[in-house]
């Protein structure tokens, strides 16, 4: 009767440690294959002289804990000057420690102090830049180098997505409306205009058709009527 006693509770331990072994593989192959994106948000224009921030977004993240990165920008045309606290959800993001690893290339540390977790969508971090005096072209801002982890350790695939931004003359102002640049205001802008609102696309200069230092619906509105030959 002692030995059965034994082996059933022997067995229902090995079951135990069965299911938390699966438990484990499973939570290891979710982390894997949740494959989320980083991506960097700038500004499709900006004028030489300017100063301008860039976003390191990220969109449905779960128990996100800390993580590194590189970012990668043209350094004759722009040049990194901070790196502040991003926000995923409701939590803030702070940065641990920022560092310039090479010419135009800086390293980001982000830790969330403690091990709570943080769920959602919005940004890792917010890059400070200027633009050179005097100087015009585009510059890509990419990031490498990229390792996210949750509040357990393990880390969170993702993929790490760049972006460019354009150095233009002061007095370069396309007309406005004129969204994507190209010289002249069409349907191709409107639609521009959309992606910018939703987050899609930076903002560039020419986005603001109703010149009211914001970039929203009314400048869809105003674009459609410049469009149509309304105004």
């Amino acid at each position: 009767m002692m030995m059965k006693g034994t082996v059933r509770v022997l067995g229902m331990i090995g079951l135990v440690g069965l299911l938390l072994g699966i438990t484990a593989i499973d939570r290891n192959d979710a982390v894997a294959a949740d494959g989320l994106a980083v991506s960097i948000n700038a500004p499709a224009q900006i004028v030489s002289g300017d100063t301008f921030t860039v976003t390191v977004d990220v969109t449905n993240i779960t128990a996100f804990d800390a993580g590194q990165f590189d970012v990668s920008f043209n350094e004759s045309l722009i040049q990194l000057d901070d790196v502040t606290a991003g926000l995923t959800g409701t939590t803030d993001i702070p940065i641990a420690l920022w560092n310039r690893m090479s010419t135009g290339t800086c390293r980001v540390i982000v830790n969330i102090p403690g091990v709570p977790g943080a769920d959602g969508s919005g940004c890792l971090a917010v890059l400070h830049f200027h633009a050179a005096s005097s100087v015009v072209g585009s510059s890509a801002v990419t990031l490498s180098n990229g390792f996210l982890n949750d509040n357990l350790g393990l880390e969170i695939a993702a993929t790490w997505v760049g972006d460019s931004v354009d150095v233009c003359e002061p007095g370069v102002n396309p007309r406005p409306g004129d969204a994507n640049g190209d010289g002249i205001v069409n349907a191709a802008d409107i639609t521009t205009l959309e992606r910018i609102i939703v987050g899609l696309e930076g903002a560039t200069l020419s986005a603001d058709a109703t010149q009211d230092g914001a970039v929203n619906t009314a400048d869809i509105t105003k674009a459609e009527a410049i469009v149509i030959r309304a105004i």
